[in-house]
C-alpha cells in the first residue's frame, strides 16, 4: 500500500471518528429568571430559563414548552412558552398564592435530542418548616434537575476528538517509518 493511500485513510478514519460538535450538543441549563431556589416577595410576571446552545424550533409545532405550577400543582402560565436561540420563556398568571413553585420545561437541543428538567423557587413569606435547608436542597447538578450545570472544561469538551487526532498522527508516523523502511530494503 503506498504512502498517499495510507494518509488518504487514516485521514478518512480521523474524519469519520471525530465526533461533530453539534452531537454532543444536548440543552443544558446555564441561568433562570428567576433563579434555581430564589425567595421572591411577588411572582414574577415572566419565567425565563437559557440554556447552553440554541433551541430546535419545528413551525407551530410546541418542540419546547416551559410550564409555571404554584405550590398546590396547578398549571398557572399562560401556556404560550417562546423560545428564542437559547432562551424559553413564559408568561405566568397572576396568582395571590404563596409558597413554592416549579418550573419544568421540555425543550428540543439543536442536535434533535430532548431534555427535561424542572427546579423551584418560593414566592412570599413561607414558615420556616417548609424552606428547605441547604443540606437538602442540594442534588447533582444534571440537565434534568434544574440545577444549573457548570460549562464543561476544554477537556470534557475535546479530549476525544484530541485523543483521535494523536492516534491518526502516530498512525502517519509509524507509516512513514515503515514506509522509510522498506524503500530502503528494496
Amino acid at each position: 500500500m503506498s504512502f498517499r493511500r495510507m494518509l488518504q485513510l487514516n485521514l478518512l478514519a480521523v474524519l469519520i471518528f471525530l465526533p461533530l460538535p453539534s452531537a454532543q450538543a444536548h440543552a443544558e441549563l446555564v441561568s433562570s429568571n428567576p433563579i434555581v431556589g430564589a425567595h421572591l416577595e411577588v411572582l414574577p410576571v415572566q419565567v425565563e430559563v437559557t440554556f447552553d446552545g440554541n433551541l430546535l424550533n419545528l413551525g407551530s409545532a410546541k418542540t419546547n414548552v416551559l410550564i409555571v405550577k404554584d405550590p398546590k400543582g396547578s398549571q398557572i402560565d399562560a401556556m404560550n412558552s417562546r423560545a428564542s436561540g437559547a432562551k424559553l420563556s413564559v408568561d405566568v398568571n397572576p396568582v395571590t398564592t404563596i409558597g413554592e413553585f416549579t418550573v419544568s420545561w421540555r425543550v428540543v437541543s439543536s442536535d434533535g435530542h430532548p431534555e427535561e428538567g424542572s427546579y423551584q423557587f418560593t414566592v412570599g413569606q413561607v414558615s420556616a418548616s417548609a424552606v428547605p435547608t441547604p443540606a437538602t436542597s442540594i442534588s447533582p447538578a444534571t440537565s434534568t434537575t434544574g440545577q444549573y450545570v457548570p460549562q464543561k472544561d476544554f477537556w470534557t469538551r475535546y479530549g476525544i476528538r484530541l485523543l483521535l487526532l494523536f492516534e491518526a498522527a502516530v498512525g502517519v508516523v509509524i507509516w512513514i517509518g515503515f514506509e522509510r523502511a522498506r524503500r530502503k530494503v528494496e
